[in-house]
């Protein structure tokens, strides 16, 4: 149940195309959903189709049984029945530990930027809100977040079959990010 480090690289390596096409698609679609109709219809459409489809797979079954006379009586989600959902306190409580980290760190970085403890910082975080008024303008909220997905599940694998010519293509900006960010440190302690 619980998506571990090499599960989730066998998804977006696309190591099985069948189980990383169903969680992409899957996912995308109820992004694709989300952006055009409520969080609600969406969720209520998703249930209804669930369930009409597993009620009609159990009447189809069972009809099947009845007609054919079969041995192979019995409920036809059964194996799904018999998984344990139940979720282990232990690692519920693991994920509380890591969120509260997370949020307090997350708490602890904007009282610094917000009450301008690092100017530098201040300044870097008004310049990125600046630029993202005008993403704002362009897409919403959930563009990007599709946006992320499919670059989540394509990036990746293109960087692993094509690394060497992006590796070279990357280079050359890599060094004039490295020596601006030796120059950036160089006046921060300068001041």
């Amino acid at each position: 149940m619980w998506l571990t480090p090499e599960l989730q690289e066998h998804l977006v390596y696309w190591n099985n195309p069948l189980e990383s096409g169903v969680v992409f698609g899957s996912i995308l679609v109820l992004m694709v959903a989300v952006k055009y109709m409520s969080l609600i219809s969406v969720l209520a459409n998703l249930g209804l189709a669930l369930v009409t489809s597993t009620v009609a797979f159990r009447i189809y079954k069972s009809v099947l049984q009845a007609v054919k006379k079969t041995e192979d009586a019995g409920h036809p989600f059964k194996k799904y029945l018999d998984v344990d959902t139940t979720l282990a306190s232990d690692k519920v409580l693991e994920l509380t530990d890591k969120l509260v980290i997370s949020v307090n760190g997350l708490l602890k970085k904007l009282k610094t930027i917000f009450l301008v403890e690092d100017f530098v910082e201040s300044l870097k975080f008004a310049v990125a809100m600046y630029l993202m008024t005008y993403v704002g303008r362009m897409i919403n909220g959930m563009t990007i977040l599709i946006l992320i997905w499919v670059t989540i599940f394509s990036a990746p694998r293109i960087y692993r079959d094509n690394k060497a010519k992006i590796d070279e293509a990357i280079a050359p900006i890599k060094v004039k990010v490295d020596e601006l960010m030796s120059k950036i440190k160089g006046a921060k302690k300068e001041a």
